[in-house]
Order: structure tokens, then C-alpha cells, then sequence
């Protein structure tokens, strides 16, 4: 590091021209203090003081602007470490804006990109590879809790993964289809087909499932209702204390019987209690 910087130096030649006259006397005293000046840009060390940067002209021009002086030491001082600080900052920020920009959903704006610098469209493609993994993880994990579900939780359960999975399919990029991201795929390990008519599936298959579950949710209410009604016949039944009231807790239990047994099979069988169950209870 100089002594003197480039910065430093062009203010105090300024005020240098200005305190200094045309005649001769002036000119070899201008000349005297430049050479001063130039040495310390030429001598490395430690930044110079205010001070001995006073000493450095003022004995030639005591008229030398005091405030000149203080702008040339602030001047003269290296960066501190908040300003490199910030340059950072605003680095970071645009080159954030950039990615952001040329990762838009515009094929206009993505297109030439992808051909000069596909790295830049990393952020696309890493969230697209997530949403497809996640869509199609979801889809199937949404299907077995449905199709074969043994109680109300999976089929709670199973439309929740239908809404994920809908929220998947969402957030790939319908504009993007049948597009191979090579570049990506090239750095990293993905199987995408990405094609229309898969996407086109994946979507009918959600609708499908959201509408058994949505089928399923309705059947389970009078399942619901009918297991509930048997047993609380039943617990009427063991705390009967004459034959009266055992013969009403058998009549509401057989009507809680009828109504399951009205009940579609395939709903029937998501409940843990079954009318061949309840007929060989010993009633």
C-alpha cells in the first residue's frame, strides 16, 4: 500500500494550483511541494497522517485549506472492512436478481439462456425435479392408503396425499412440458419424461382419487353412525337390569345390524366391526 493515493493526491493538486501563483517564485514552490506529493505515491507504508501531510505543504503555502487537508487524509484512508461489506452485498443482490430474472416462466428469456448458460437455470430445474419426484411419490402413496384402506385414517390420510400431490403438479411448469432439461441432467441423476399426456394422467388420476375419497368420506357417515349406534346398544345390553331392558338393547343393537348390512361391502369391510362379527356376539 502507498503512502499516498490517487484520490489524495488529485484534491491536494488542486488546491495546490489554486493557492499557487504564475510568477516564477510560485511556479519552483509549486514544483517543490509536487515532488513531496509524488514521493509519498511513490513510498510504501502506512497511510499518511493529516498532520504530516500539513507539514508537507504548509511550510511552502501556509494559505493551504485546512479542509482540503481533512478531505485528503479521509480520502487517502483504505477502505474499512463494512464498505467491503457492502460491495458484497450489492454484488450478491444483482447477481440474485439475475438468477430471478432469467428463471421467469418466459420461454423468450429462457431459451437463449439455456443455451449459454444452462447453470443459471439450476434453481428451475432443482424445484421442478423436486415437484415431479413428489408428485408422482405422492400419487402412489394416495392410491394404496385409498384403495385399500382399513379405516377412516387412511382414507384421511390418503386424501391429504391427494392434495399434495395436486400441489405438485401445480408447481410444475405446464409451459416446460416435453422439454429435456440435458444441462441438469447432464450434472445430476433425473429420469423425467415430462411429457403432456403424462401430466395430462397424473392430473385424471387425482381427480379420480379425490373423487373416491370424496365418495368414501359420505358412505363412512351412516358407517359411522351405524357402528355407533351398535355400540351403544351393546354397552345398554351388559348394564340391562331386567329382561325389558335387555330386550330394547337387543332391538336397537339388530337395528344397528340392518343398517350395516345395508352398506356397501367395500365400505363395510373399512370398519372394525362387520354384521357377521355382531351376528356371532352371542345375541
Amino acid at each position: 500500500m502507498y503512502r499516498l493515493n490517487k484520490r489524495a493526491f488529485e484534491i491536494l493538486l488542486k488546491e495546490l494550483e489554486t493557492c499557487s501563483g504564475n510568477d516564477e517564485i510560485s511556479k519552483i514552490e509549486r514544483q517543490i511541494v509536487m515532488k513531496r506529493l509524488e514521493k509519498l505515491r511513490r513510498e510504501k507504508g502506512s497511510p499518511i497522517t493529516i498532520d504530516e501531510l500539513r507539514d508537507t505543504v504548509v511550510d511552502t503555502f501556509p494559505q493551504f485549506s485546512e479542509k482540503v487537508l481533512k478531505q485528503a487524509a479521509k480520502a487517502n484512508q483504505p477502505p474499512g472492512f463494512f464498505s467491503n461489506i457492502k460491495w458484497v452485498v450489492i454484488l450478491t443482490t444483482t447477481t440474485a436478481g439475475i438468477v430471478w430474472v432469467v428463471n421467469l416462466p418466459y420461454p423468450m428469456i429462457r431459451k437463449p439462456i439455456a443455451k449459454t448458460a444452462p447453470i443459471l437455470l439450476l434453481p428451475s430445474f432443482i424445484n421442478m425435479d423436486y415437484h415431479y419426484r413428489e408428485a408422482i411419490k405422492n400419487l402412489e402413496q394416495a392410491e394404496q392408503l385409498i384403495d385399500k384402506a382399513t379405516s377412516t385414517a387412511d382414507i384421511e390420510l390418503g386424501a391429504e396425499k391427494v392434495k399434495a400431490a395436486q400441489k405438485n403438479l401445480d408447481n410444475l411448469p405446464v409451459w416446460f412440458l416435453d422439454y429435456y432439461p440435458q444441462a441438469y441432467c447432464g450434472w445430476f441423476d433425473c429420469s423425467w419424461k415430462f411429457t403432456f399426456d403424462e401430466f395430462e394422467t397424473a392430473r385424471r388420476k387425482v381427480a379420480q382419487l379425490d373423487a373416491i375419497v370424496f365418495q368414501d368420506k359420505n358412505a363412512l357417515t351412516p358407517l359411522e353412525q351405524a357402528e355407533k349406534a351398535v355400540i351403544i346398544a351393546k354397552q345398554q345390553y351388559e348394564q340391562a337390569n331386567n329382561y325389558k331392558q335387555k330386550q330394547q338393547a337387543i332391538a336397537s343393537w339388530q337395528a344397528g345390524i340392518d343398517k350395516l348390512e345395508q352398506i356397501p361391502q367395500q365400505i363395510c369391510s373399512k370398519s372394525p366391526i362387520s354384521p357377521t362379527s355382531l351376528k356371532k356376539s352371542g345375541i
